[in-house]
């Protein structure tokens, strides 16, 4: 089975439970996942190796993509969204709970103020809320004794980086020295 981009968005206690369920349905079964490990809480560190003009256009592009989720999301998503930002680290919060209050805030901050709340919505996404991260996979089999480690390797070990530009090997590079990302096989 192979499960890419999902078992991260799991609470410890639901990923618990899947797996203990693969391994009641399917013995001897074997999954493949990814996984953000919580040894990469340094998630916005990345951005020191971006240049400074390419840093704009990742903000950028996130407040955009943030606005168009807001266009559509239902109100207590906002609610939820504007609730989480207030607790965020930051010496000025925003004055409402409506689009142009949060627009405003943003604009009104700095760089670093910006790549702060970045930080805020990436560590409340992966861990804040009691989601899965664990540090190694072999956490995963203390859960359960039909649990066994296969291999982890850091995400982008056998991808060949000459096609990449130097900034993307160097965030790949980076992601894979801090095993920040990585690729799990388990037998169940």
């Amino acid at each position: 089975m192979i499960a890419g981009g999902v078992l991260g968005w799991l609470e410890e206690s639901q990923a618990k439970q899947f797996f203990s369920m693969l391994a009641d349905n399917f013995p001897d079964g074997e999954i493949v996942f990814d996984f953000r490990s919580r040894s990469d809480d340094g998630v916005m560190e990345w951005i020191d190796i971006v240049p400074p003009e390419q840093r704009r256009a990742v903000r950028a592009a996130w407040a955009d993509g943030l606005k168009d989720w807001w266009e559509k999301a239902p109100q207590d998503q906002k609610n939820k969204l504007s609730d989480m930002i207030v607790t965020f680290k930051m010496p000025t919060k925003p004055k409402g709970k409506e689009w142009a209050d949060i627009d405003a805030w943003w604009n009104q901050l700095s760089d670093k103020g910006k790549e702060g709340v970045m930080a805020g919505f990436m560590t409340f996404f992966r861990g804040g809320v009691g989601r899965w991260a664990p540090k190694d996979a072999n956490e995963i089999t203390k859960w359960d004794s039909r649990i066994t480690v296969i291999d982890q390797l850091p995400m982008f070990k056998n991808i060949p980086r000459d096609s990449f530009s130097a900034e993307i090997r160097r965030v790949m590079d980076y992601s894979d020295e801090r095993r920040g990302s990585s690729i799990i096989h388990l037998r169940v």
